[in-house]
């Protein structure tokens, strides 16, 4: 399977050919890449702050649920073939590198309910980063089961690119 043919993923352990292929494919498709380089932020306002810039927001926000439910419209791009987020420099072990993957499944959910394409490459994989998308992902999976959940709510598929096929993992 090509690497972007499943439109509402999140890819870990992505490494520079692989990237290469997700962004031809993206631009192939029309899609929008938005690069971000987490490296060297050290707190909750600075990720705010960078993504403010990154995505270029309207306005400005407080917090990262601000951040996270501008990520999820994105109007002012006006791309209707999708986007290719592209994050580097998450550090293993940080505060940074944890809220922002923890945000991701419920950002690839709202656009999968909308079906415009979204998909995000990591290039970092390590154990802080799995656990913080597995509980988010149980978060999508309860906020799922909700009387008033839009059809379709639930977890998003997880891609660790680091794991051999045939293994574990």
């Amino acid at each position: 399977m090509t690497p972007i043919a499943q439109p509402f993923t999140i890819h870990l352990g992505v490494n520079d050919a692989l990237q290469a292929r997700f962004e031809e494919q993206a631009h192939s498709r029309g899609m929008s890449l938005i690069r971000l380089d987490l490296a060297g932020l050290s707190d909750l306002a600075s990720l705010v702050d960078y993504l403010s810039k990154a995505f270029m927001f309207p306005h400005e926000v407080a917090g990262l649920d601000a951040a996270t439910d501008l990520i999820s419209d994105l109007e002012w791009f006006g791309s209707a073939s999708g986007y290719l987020v592209a994050a580097r420099g998450l550090a293993e072990s940080s505060v940074v590198a944890e809220s922002f993957v923890s945000i991701l499944p419920n950002v690839v959910d709202r656009w999968r309910s909308q079906a415009v394409p979204f998909v995000v490459t990591i290039d970092a994989k390590g154990d802080q980063l799995q656990r913080a998308l597995l509980a988010a992902n149980r978060e999508m999976e309860r906020a799922g089961r909700l009387p008033w959940a839009q059809p379709g709510t639930g977890p998003v598929d997880v891609i660790d690119h680091t794991v051999e096929p045939g293994t574990d993992g």
